[in-house]
């Protein structure tokens, strides 16, 4: 069997859904292909093929002819013919239909003053500017027998003529030229948004050489290892790991976080912020194709060129419901001719009422163009999603915006969902006899400086965050699973569990009864005691997430229902679960667990999202409707099962993303009520002949101007 390639594709005035269907149309049956994407932001076009059975550069001849759209494969563009060829491609439609605009203007104006043949010079000239793009795609479509946008116009302007209504021509020619312009000024400011996510990296770096000699290279030939120079206030050029210097990094390009956070030797930056006041070194992780920011613009471009359910949807009704309107509106124009001649004959009565009904034939055709409907999805999905990214918030699809706002149910996971996945020390007690807390925080902290135990290193760090002097612990020894012992100043201590000390015989019936007590509370607590006694216990426990309640609150407000799914303890989990004010909670959950879980609440509530960050949550992440998980600290399969990535590690992101999803479900559904009701009441306007041509194509170019500005708005900045 025959290997398979790609190709890619430049096609110009590649704006909208109707060009992707002339593209489909263009290839199809041609031997060897096998798919087709597109990429409206880039206006590109991929092929899958066979090898050995298309050439790509003739695949590019055959589509140009049978489209119209000229296409050239990704490369082979002549640098001289680009500057006249790109200004046509990107101009010519508005320039056009300015001509247009200008010559109607000019001929209505003529007719008032009675220069009736210059005039119909001026309507004629606006009806070849008008339909400059319209007649050739008109003409192809006819071949295929495709009854397209572009038939149905090109036979309305055919027909007004034909009528002698020069003027209803001109208007109906020079509007749908507004409404073409207006959707490729729709696709082209979405297209600036996108871009604007890949320009915020600089294109040059400063490599440290082995000498030590800093040399400016462009920023694509830095590799992985290279050590990068960012001085104060420039924007970093890669990703990678800061190895000198410490300073605030301004991350909201790439995280939406609002503040600059802290960065020093061993932190994460990423391509695209902007360093603050300190210099770094930094080693890259890669190139910076591969960077954070490049892989969220190839997201984002690979998500708006798939097309969301409710688009396909209506893209479907489409199909049905352009042709029963042409066959209603060829019935308008035959049937009360046939009538008429049937009973009457061919009298001057009849024509005359054969040219009524024929006209409003032609209004109807025009009600059939579904221009405003099948816009209304895809701008307001690109809009949706161009937004999201500018704000830290990766949706790897419109379906997934569109799922996102039918939720009824969110489920989170615990530990550093929720909570910041690291213990902190939440309470500090001193043995009886002992009242020194500082003293207890300082010997802890020696031991636990000196292991690798995650509970010793969170009391040295809370130590050291209260300005506490750590001394240094001599003659240390780690007992796995229990504790450890050293020496501090010459004195032996021990540090471990409640179990560790009793069978070190330091444990006293006191301090023994203490423990107890200490154990029933939330989190872990490890005691410290000298070879005199013990000095005390601390109490150290897995955080909430300063925003966690607040969110859950906001969620609440907007109708979801919470659930916590854990692997933890009950008594952790209900503790939690209580003091964030989780909906529901389960504990001791397996990932298996969690998936079935998932599956009871979808089923009792509706459409439930998982939100996550570790391996474990993978499979619930992908048994959700719409998974989501945090960016900063997820793990590697959770980010590549996530739906949403939520950039920062921030979850007040999640009732924006909620508000914003459903926004956009909201303009979406306006839009086609607006399209399907003002065509209706045109219909019927139409009927009662109430309605004449140049009326019917301002109806329709209303719809798409206030569908297009109405999905425009997702672009604006909004607040929280």
């Amino acid at each position: 069997m025959a290997s398979g390639s790609r190709c890619t594709f430049h096609v110009r005035g590649l704006d909208c859904a109707h060009e992707v269907e002339l593209l489909r149309a263009a290839v199809k049956d041609a031997p060897g292909v096998e798919n087709l994407g597109f990429d409206l932001i880039n206006g590109m076009m991929t092929v899958d093929y066979q090898d050995g059975q298309v050439d790509p550069r003739r695949l590019a001849e055959r589509i140009t002819k049978n489209s119209g759209l000229e296409t050239t494969l990704v490369g082979d563009v002549e640098p001289g013919a680009e500057t006249a060829a790109s200004w046509w491609s990107h101009h010519g439609r508005t320039f056009t239909t300015v001509v247009s605009g200008v010559a109607l203007a000019a001929g209505i104006l003529l007719g008032w003053l009675g220069s009736h043949r210059a005039a119909m010079t001026c309507m004629a000239l606006a009806v070849v500017a008008g339909g400059v793009w319209l007649f050739p795609r008109a003409a192809r479509s006819l071949r295929r027998l495709r009854l397209d946008v572009d038939v149905l116009m090109g036979l309305a302007i055919l027909g007004a003529m034909a009528l002698g209504e020069w003027d209803e021509a001109a208007t109906v020619a020079f509007l749908y030229g507004v409404s073409e312009s207006l959707e490729a000024l729709s696709v082209a400011r979405a297209r600036r948004a996108i871009r604007k996510l890949l320009e915020v990296a600089p294109d040059t770096a400063e490599r440290i050489g082995l000498d030590g000699q800093v040399a400016t290279i462009p920023a694509d030939q830095v590799v992985a290892g290279d050590r990068i120079l960012i001085r104060s206030g420039d924007k970093v050029p890669i990703d990678g790991s800061v190895l000198k210097g410490r300073s605030s990094v301004d991350q909201k390009a790439i995280t939406g976080e609002s503040v600059p956070v802290d960065r020093g030797p061993g932190d994460t930056v990423f391509a695209g912020t902007v360093n603050g006041d300190g210099t770094l070194e930094v080693e890259a992780s890669g190139p910076v194709g591969d960077a954070l920011i490049s892989r969220i613009v190839e997201q984002v471009r690979a998500a708006q060129a798939g097309r969301a359910p409710v688009e396909r949807r209506i893209s479907q009704f489409a199909l049905v419901y352009t042709p029963i309107v042409v066959a209603v509106a060829l019935l308008v124009m035959v049937v009360p001719l046939l009538y008429a001649w049937a009973t009457v004959g061919g009298s001057a009565v009849t024509w005359e009422l054969g040219r009524e009904w024929f006209g409003r034939g032609l209004v109807m055709l025009v009600i059939a163009c579904p221009c405003a409907l099948v816009i209304a999805t895809p701008v307001a999905v690109v809009s949706g999603l161009a937004s999201a990214a500018r704000r830290g918030v990766l949706i790897k699809g419109g379906e997934f915006l569109e799922e996102v706002g039918r939720l009824r149910a969110i489920a989170f996971d615990k530990t550093g969902t929720l909570t910041l996945g690291q213990p902190d020390v939440v309470e500090v007690v001193c043995a009886p006899g002992h009242d020194d807390q500082a003293k207890v925080l300082r010997i802890a902290a020696a031991l636990g400086d000196r292991g690798g135990h995650v509970l010793g290193k969170a009391i040295a760090r809370h130590a050291r965050e209260l300005r506490i002097d750590v001394p240094a612990a001599d003659d240390y020894t780690a007992i796995p699973g229990k504790g450890a012992l050293g020496r501090v100043d010459t004195i032996e201590y021990h540090l471990g569990s409640h179990r560790y000390i009793d069978e070190a015989g330091l444990c006293r019936p006191e301090f023994h009864d203490e423990l107890d007590k200490a154990e029933t509370a939330v989190g872990t607590s490890v005691a410290l005691t000298a070879t005199s006694g013990p000095l005390g216990w601390i109490r150290l426990a897995d955080q909430p997430r300063p925003e966690a309640a607040a969110v859950l609150a906001e969620l609440h407000k907007l109708g979801l229902r919470t659930i916590m799914l854990t692997g933890d303890n009950r008594r952790t989990a209900a503790a939690v679960a209580s003091e964030l004010g989780v909906g529901e909670q389960r504990s001791e959950l397996l990932p298996a667990d969690k998936v079935s879980a998932i599956d009871e609440y979808s089923s009792l509530h509706g459409p439930t999202g998982m939100v996550g960050d570790g391996v474990n949550d993978a499979p619930a992440l992908a048994a959700a409707r719409v998974s989501i998980a945090l960016g900063g600290v997820s793990s590697g399969a959770a980010l590549e099962t996530a739906d949403v990535v939520l950039m920062a590690d921030d979850l007040r992101r999640l009732p924006w993303l909620i508000r914003h999803s459903r926004a956009t479900l909201r303009m979406i559904h306006q839009n086609i009520a607006l399209a399907v009701g003002s065509k209706l009441a045109v219909l019927i306007l139409a009927l009662f002949g109430l309605a004449n041509l140049w009326m019917a194509v301002a109806a329709d170019v209303g719809a798409t101007l206030v569908v297009v500005a109405n999905a425009l708005r997702l672009l604006r900045p909004a607040e929280d």
